[in-house]
């Protein structure tokens, strides 16, 4: 029973994933071929994290209150109802920016409440001994659904130009389908009134140090080092390879993610796991440092390919370590912190892309990033020491059980 559940929120997952992907992928080609200018680019990521924003301290409550399997599903059809309005939206001879901003405001809900309810429900399927191999197999498949969507849509885009819209709606409609295979679970949130539910993710985060330097690590790093919001300019006006070159720099980090995946859940658990994610992080910023030097195609898609590689490694040890250490009843509001965290690095590092651009050019954005990354990658070895020391994530298990209800 339990495999059944895990694949039928696979497949969920997946196909939500790629039809935000293929959305992502087309909305950058088709806005910056209308527009020209990459501030709309950064807008595109901003309109899309800033519900995350605006909800994140309710979004962990309703997780850990109510039943997940009914936030995933709400969630698909928030997203059914903006996709469709972009469709109707893109079919006008001129696109109404402010609409297609709307609907990705829309699809900004949703992506609030149904990330962190995804992280949350995945110890609920598996056991704990599972947890780690679940966690590489679910960003593994996630990441195919990233590397297929950019190719696929790359295709569509040339072949039927904006009626690839339609064909995410489909995609959509799958994802639901899905979620109404997966069954319902039992509440472990305590009856908690006033302020106090509200706080406790962020009390359990700021108690759990380890937890903090993770997020905090990534949040800058990525938020630094994002470059996916300036594959646009680097396929139209820089590498001139077109929408099809656009769709395959898109699917590179999401193939070395999907590879890393595969190696990671087939091996035992990790050894260094500190030590592993300060390497990731350091190479994955010289890997953003590379593309934005190169003029080459295929040096540009191996700087993405190992970005993407990297960034595998750094999230199965960091999502495996916090759901690990957070226990069940408060597990939907430090998932929401994590969500809403992740969401901040890479929206808003697309929105700092796209802004830094306008001044100093896609070229240097991309190099000042890569160098501050470095730079904070550094840094955290000396700032957190305790994550630079740590060995197994299983040693870590037991301070799950150290989180009382107050």
């Amino acid at each position: 029973m339990i495999e059944r559940y895990f694949i039928a929120f696979l497949i969920g997952r997946v196909s939500i994933w790629m039809a935000g992907v293929m959305l992502s992928v087309a909305l950058g080609w088709h806005i910056y071929l209308e527009t020209k200018e990459p501030i709309y680019l950064a807008l595109i990521g901003l309109m899309q994290i800033l519900p995350t924003f605006a909800f994140f301290i309710i979004t962990g409550v309703v997780i850990d209150r109510f039943q997940r399997k009914y936030i995933l599903l709400i969630c698909t059809v928030i997203e059914f109802v903006a996709f469709t309005g972009i469709f109707i939206a893109m079919l006008l001879d001129s696109i109404p920016i402010l609409l297609v901003f709307l609907m990705l405001l829309v699809h900004g809900v949703a992506r609030a409440f149904q990330i962190p309810s995804e992280h949350a429900l995945l110890p609920n399927i598996v056991s704990k001994e599972n947890l780690e191999k679940a966690v590489a197999i679910t960003s593994t498949v996630s990441n195919l659904a990233k590397t297929t969507g950019p190719l696929i849509a790359g295709m569509l885009i040339a072949l039927i130009d904006r009626y690839i819209y339609g064909i995410c709606i489909i995609i959509v409609l799958i994802s639901f389908l899905a979620y109404l295979f997966l069954p319902m679970f039992k509440i472990h949130a305590p009856a908690e009134f006033g302020l106090k539910p509200f706080l406790s993710g962020i009390k359990f985060v700021a108690k759990k140090k380890i937890l903090l330097a993770i997020i905090l690590l990534d949040l800058f790093i990525v938020l630094l080092g994002s470059v996916e919001a300036l594959l646009p300019i680097y396929a139209a006006d820089i590498l001139n390879v077109g929408p099809n070159g656009l769709g395959l720099m898109r699917g590179m980090p999401a193939i070395g993610a999907v590879i890393t995946g595969i190696l990671l859940s087939n091996i035992g658990p990790l050894r260094h796991c500190g030590k592993l994610l300060f390497a990731a992080f350091g190479i994955c910023s010289l890997s953003v440092l590379v593309f934005g030097l190169s003029d080459i195609f295929w040096l540009s898609l191996v700087a993405l390919f190992i970005y993407g590689a990297t960034d595998m490694l750094s999230v199965n040890i960091r999502f495996t370590l916090a759901q690990t250490i957070t226990p069940d009843a408060v597990r939907g509001r430090v998932s929401a912190i994590f969500a809403t965290s992740t969401a901040s690095s890479n929206q808003l590092g697309e929105f700092r892309a796209g802004t830094m651009a306008t001044v100093v050019g896609p070229i240097g954005a991309t190099i000042i990033g890569g160098i501050l990354g470095l730079f904070i990658c550094v840094s955290g070895i000396f700032k957190f020491p305790m994550l630079w020391k740590l060995d197994k994530i299983s040693d870590l298990r037991n301070e799950s059980n150290e989180f009382k209800k107050e």
